[in-house]
């Protein structure tokens, strides 16, 4: 027993003789306060006392970590306040897709369209859903330009301006009607557009006037000019607003004095044998009735 005493004296000796004394000093914590149970600055201590900083130990020997500050975001202690961030709004102000009378186009600042309808409906989306578009949906137009204003107004507030110009073209007519007047009498045309007409013979021009349905027709007279004795072709041309051409054709009889002579010999001579025809048919009628009577 006394062997063992000697020899648990002879091992404290050896170690109070070779080894330092470690001390292990509580570190200050940054509110002046000491840490019970942290003896150098680690993530943890200090947590209701402001964090602890390195050099801060409280005894003879320091600590050499660095320094926390439990209040900081970064604070995994259970104990540590936690300020969360503001997620960052969207600055998104582009175009996804623009489409005007369900026809899709190029987006660009500013776009262009054309049509002949007098209204339009507008349809425009934002690649961001969360930004807000400010336009006319449905526009009436006037012809020419109609400049319409497109405002992206993005989460984060910020403001890009488009502009859209719809063009809307006149619609050009197709109206190539016509009224024309032969010595002021109107005279008519059958399904082929053709009609005849009798000239005099002092006359060298039909003496022709005209009315338009469409005013935006362009009418050309072809052929009524130094009109020879025989038949002769006069055209008149009218093209629509649009392009369309019709043609109105007007064959001239125009006779000289012989063949004037002859016309009224044989107009003459149909008069009397159209006059015999009748008197003649009359004639009988009653020559029948009489002899039906008799019988």
């Amino acid at each position: 027993m006394k062997r063992f005493f000697k020899i648990l004296i002879f091992i404290f000796f050896i170690q109070m003789t070779f080894m330092p004394i470690i001390v292990k000093a509580n570190i200050l914590c940054n509110d002046g306060t000491i840490s019970p149970s942290c003896g150098d600055c680690h993530r943890g201590c200090c947590s209701h006392h402001g964090g602890c900083s390195s050099g801060s130990s409280h005894g003879s020997s320091s600590s050499g970590t660095s320094g926390y500050n439990n209040n900081s975001n970064n604070s995994s202690s259970g104990n540590s306040s936690y300020v969360p961030q503001e997620p960052q709004k969207s600055s998104d102000v582009t175009l996804k897709e623009v489409t005007v009378d369900n026809k899709k186009i190029d987006i660009s600042d500013n776009m262009v369209y054309s049509t002949k309808n007098e209204k339009v409906n507008i349809y425009i989306v934002a690649n961001d859903s969360k930004a807000t578009i400010e336009y006319e949906k449905n526009s009436q137009l006037t012809i020419g330009n109609n400049i319409k204003d497109i405002k992206v107004i993005a989460e984060n507030g910020n403001v890009k301006n488009y502009k859209l110009n719809i063009i809307r073209e006149k619609v050009l007519s197709d109206n190539n009607n016509i009224r024309i007047m032969v010595e002021g009498k109107e005279i008519k045309f059958d399904y082929l557009k053709t009609t005849t007409v009798y000239l005099s013979n002092n006359k060298n021009k039909l003496d022709l006037d005209y009315k338009l349905e469409d005013e935006s027709a362009k009418v050309e007279i072809i052929g009524n000019d130094d009109l020879k004795v025989g038949q002769s072709k006069v055209i008149v041309k009218v093209t629509a607003e649009n392009g369309e051409e019709q043609d109105y054709t007007i064959m001239v009889e125009k006779y000289g004095k012989t063949e004037k002579m002859i016309n009224y010999v044989i107009y003459f001579t149909l008069g009397i044998m159209s006059f015999s025809f009748i008197v003649g048919i009359g004639f009988l009628i009653y020559y029948f009735k009489i002899k039906t009577k008799k019988d």
